[in-house]
């Protein structure tokens, strides 16, 4: 009977159990940090990859008024390497009209006529071009209405006299799609007034 209450009483390997269980947890808690590591570097890149994408795409937001402009000015599809090549100087041939048609009149880009209403809308995008070596953007522009912009300055001077002129504007509606690294895509609506007669674009 002592000697079954000593072998009882006898602590020696306890240190061992308790240095086991501490290793065991601070083990748990290290696989735990490199999870969480891991989880918020692959947010990281994604959130980086998504800006990316919303960069690429918002170019086509600030690109596509200057050839809208440009063609409601000329009464013409301009030529589209003029305008973007700054995005990407040495791959102008890159950047293209989508859905080109014919007339009567022979071949004729469907862009303006959409632009001046003569063809009916669609959802197609309207212009493309590369950023980068992948990353596409892509353009849609749709012709919404016209309004008569009153109150220019020319008005106001001339009102005395009774010949008061006034300005008429064009709504746009831009849907620009881009992608990015990773597959990473992103999608931006905008409203653009083409105001006819005065030069520019954004």
């Amino acid at each position: 009977m002592k000697k079954s209450i000593s072998i009882i009483n006898n602590e020696k390997g306890s240190l061992i159990l308790i240095v086991v269980l501490i290793l065991m947890s601070v083990t748990v808690i290290g696989i735990f940090a490199l999870n969480t590591t891991t989880v918020e570097t692959q947010i990281a890149a994604n959130d980086k990859f998504h800006k990316m994408a919303f960069y690429n795409t918002d170019s086509g937001i600030y690109s596509i008024p200057k050839i809208i402009s440009e063609a409601v000015n000329n009464k013409a599809t301009p030529n589209i390497a003029n305008h973007l090549a700054y995005l990407n100087p040495a791959l102008p041939s890159l950047y293209t009209y989508l859905d080109l048609g014919t007339d009567d009149d022979g071949p004729a880009s469907t862009f303006y006529r959409e632009l001046a209403g003569f063809n009916p809308w669609d959802a197609a995008p309207d212009i493309s071009f590369l950023l980068g070596s992948t990353d596409i953007v892509q353009v849609d522009v749709e012709r919404q209405r016209m309004v008569n912009l009153g109150g220019g300055g020319a008005e106001f001077a001339s009102a005395a006299e009774g010949a008061g002129t006034s300005l008429n504007g064009i709504f746009y509606g831009l849907d620009s799609f881009g992608t990015g690294p990773d597959g990473a895509q992103s999608n931006i609506g905008a409203v653009y007034l083409k105001v006819i007669g005065v030069a520019g674009g954004m």
